[in-house]
């Protein structure tokens, strides 16, 4: 009886709680970044700006060494990438946690946690994740999404209780051991690729680009059929001239910049709009709150009704979140907040949920990884734009309307850059084969 449980056990449940820890301690990471920019300001004696850098150089180097990892991906698999990325966020927190000035930082902190937390980002958990569950990707990628907003719950608080009771220097090497512990140990022990064989009744190979057919001459009637050669990941160059791949990465930009754009300057929005500062952290909480719970509901929506239309309600909805409260709140009213917090949860995060999907979708499991790679470095050149972007236009007018209007027409180009994608990966599947 236990052996034909065993055998009827999807391992691909193993791989979704591995996954969920690896984005639990990415939300935790990217959510306790706020709380540390003041202890790190206040410590150097450095100004916000420069501080800041040292976040935004993290960024930047995940958004540059995204393909190059998505392609490590592919040829180690996760088994292998995967502790090593832990192994070196835990060695990036210790080391900076020793810095005597804030340039040491931008090495430590910037480079090599840059790429440690790039390596186990929502991009490869779609790769490793997605090939598991072809025909339930969405909603399974849904719920292991919603690691992001577990993490913040737990991290962001624990970092501000830490840099009360020990200081900032310890809170980092108590962070670099538990993320090490989370990541390193249970993916080298328990990580698998998804199989290709048809004898997993629960794997479904995903759609594969068509590919020229060889023509090969035999010398006889009799000659022996040639076996079908192991698959391999494919060279750099296939992933490089996919049309499908650039407007899925150009979808990626373009939603996250809307994003970006907005989300950086929030509390200020907030507060020029009338409302608390402490008001508007409630929000953005609450907003953190709806989104636990939103995030697998809209995988399971993209896989009943499709990812584009899905992308398209959603994205509009992320849109019209803000410019709500734009028209509508006058500082002292509860109701515009609080529509704020239904809308924005119910679309926070699903650009990269459903363009990780769609990329599921359309590239094999071996290709996956270098697909997400370019995806993620899409997503980390939006970290950098979409603030510099808000800022410049407050500066020329004073506040965020026309920063919000721009981040809409961001959000209208993303939505229409998805669908094109869907256009051309359509007629990639239904092209005949080439013939010699």
């Amino acid at each position: 009886m236990i052996r034909a449980a065993r055998s009827r056990l999807h391992y691909g449940w193993v791989v979704f709680v591995l996954s969920l820890s690896n984005l639990t301690v990415e939300g935790g990471t990217k959510n306790s970044e706020a709380i540390y920019f003041h202890a790190l300001r206040d410590a150097f004696g450095r100004s916000a700006t420069y501080t800041s850098a040292v976040f935004a150089t993290a960024g930047l180097i995940g958004a540059l060494s995204a393909p190059l990892l998505g392609m490590l991906l592919d040829r180690w698999g996760a088994r292998v990438l995967f502790p090593l990325a832990g192994l070196t966020i835990l060695f990036a927190w210790w080391a900076s946690s020793y810095a005597t000035d804030l340039w040491q930082m931008f090495i430590f902190y910037g480079i090599f946690a840059g790429i440690g937390h790039t390596a186990i980002s929502s991009f490869s958990m779609t790769a490793t994740l997605a090939p598991w569950f072809p025909q339930t990707r969405g909603r399974t990628l849904g719920l292991a999404d919603s690691g992001n907003p577990i993490g913040a719950a737990i991290f962001a608080p624990l970092a501000g209780f830490l840099m009360g009771e020990v200081g900032w220097r310890w809170s980092y090497r108590i962070y670099g051991v538990i993320f090490a512990a989370l990541i390193a140990l249970p993916n080298g022990l328990l990580q698998r690729r998804a199989p290709e064989s048809r004898s997993n009744p629960d794997f479904v190979p995903p759609p594969e680009p068509e590919v020229e057919a060889i023509s090969t001459e035999t010398t006889g009637a009799d000659a022996p059929a040639t076996p079908s050669p192991r698959r391999h990941p494919p060279a750099l160059g296939n992933s490089v001239r996919d049309l499908a791949m650039w407007l899925l990465v150009l979808t990626r930009i373009t939603g996250s910049v809307g994003v970006q754009l907005i989300r950086v300057h929030l509390v200020s929005f907030f507060v020029l709009a009338g409302y608390t500062t402490q008001s508007a952290a409630n929000t953005i909480g609450a907003v953190g709150l709806v989104s636990l719970f939103a995030r697998p509901l809209v995988g399971l929506a993209t896989d009943k009704w499709g990812r584009e239309s899905v992308y398209t309600v959603g994205m509009s909805i992320a849109a019209g979140s803000v410019l709500f409260v734009v028209f509508f709140g006058d500082g002292t009213s509860f109701w515009p907040l609080a529509v704020y917090v239904l809308f924005a949860g119910l679309s926070d995060g699903i650009s990269g949920l459903i363009v990780g999907a769609k990329a599921a979708d359309l590239f094999p499991s071996e290709s996956l990884g270098t697909a997400m790679g370019f995806v993620e470095m899409g997503r980390g050149a939006a970290i950098l734009l979409g603030p510099i972007i808000g800022g410049i236009m407050f500066d020329l007018q004073g506040d965020y309307v026309q920063a919000f209007i721009i981040s809409a027409a961001f959000t209208f180009a993303s939505v229409c850059a998805m669908w094109a994608t869907d256009f051309v990966g359509r007629r990639r599947r239904v092209a005949p084969p080439a013939v010699s």
